[in-house]
């Protein structure tokens, strides 16, 4: 087995499984997610194996009952205890985990770099990802694009604001609403003069008119604001930096106008009522 490695920074590597290697490259430990990880070689979850290998780990694992049946946490390690073939495969360009919410915001934010990281423009790399059907973006008289990416389907009204984000398949954008260094999602809606910023908004969320929603802050780091899958935000309220609304959020579902930083807020609703 193969096991595509990257080198992580030392404070970030007890998020991945760690490596340990000879000059070999041959895999000599492996632990997942240690406390204080021994190395900076992070598993990358690529792998290329022998199909009847892995099929017999898999079944053998099956079958023991002080096991969790985890990929990384007892199968890995158990392969390499064992003495079978497991070797690394260093690589050194870009690669993101997008494990958490800051970095896949910022994986984004990379695609908008000059020059990017990753180019989606390479005809000869072609990235092959499910898409939708979709008729043109749509710009209207006065609405503005600067460093952004816009997906098929997307409607910008008069006098909307476009910066530095990413806008997927469907969205719309209403009349003078602005939508600054965020991530938005399949056909979630930005009504009139609402304003988004540093923010992660989930597929089908409603952001009401004039409400804001994320927003800069003092530090050199974004706090990244996040509104969960078909949630909505009425409109004048104002979500904080930092702020996590979570799914099927509705509006009876706020206690105040203003969520402040740090706050969560999660539907009164039963799953059968929503």
């Amino acid at each position: 087995m193969t096991i595509a490695a990257i080198r992580v920074p030392l404070e970030e590597a007890s998020r991945f499984g760690i490596l340990g290697i000879n000059e070999d490259l041959a895999v000599t430990s492996f632990v997942e997610k240690p406390e204080n990880p021994p190395s900076d070689l992070a598993n990358m979850g690529v792998y290329l194996f022998d199909t009847r290998v892995l099929d017999r780990a898999l079944w053998e694992d099956h079958t023991r009952s002080d096991s969790s049946h985890d990929f990384g946490k007892d199968i890995m390690p158990r392969l390499v205890a064992e003495g079978k073939r497991v070797f690394a495969f260093p690589y050194d360009e870009y690669w993101v985990d997008v494990g958490t919410v800051d970095s896949y915001w910022k994986a984004h934010m990379d695609l908008l770099a000059t020059p990017p990281p990753i180019d989606l423009n390479d005809r000869s790399w072609i990235i092959h990802t499910r898409t939708e059907e979709r008729p043109p973006v749509r710009f209207a008289s006065g609405a503005v694009v600067m460093d952004s990416m816009i997906t098929d389907g997307c409607v910008l009204a008069p006098g909307s604001l476009v910066e530095r984000s990413v806008i997927s398949p469907g969205v719309q954008i209403g009349p003078g609403a602005v939508v600054r260094e965020s991530v938005i999602l399949t056909d979630a809606i930005i009504e009139a003069e609402a304003v988004v910023e540093h923010a992660i908004i989930d597929k089908k969320v409603v952001i009401g008119e004039k409400a804001r929603v994320g927003g800069r802050h003092a530090g050199m780091t974004p706090i990244i604001t996040t509104v969960g899958k078909n949630s909505r935000i009425p409109g004048g309220m104002i979500v904080e930096p930092g702020a996590v609304i979570g799914t099927d959020v509705c509006p009876d579902d706020y206690t105040s106008q203003i969520v402040r930083g740090g706050a969560i807020v999660q539907t009164k609703r039963l799953p059968y009522e929503v």
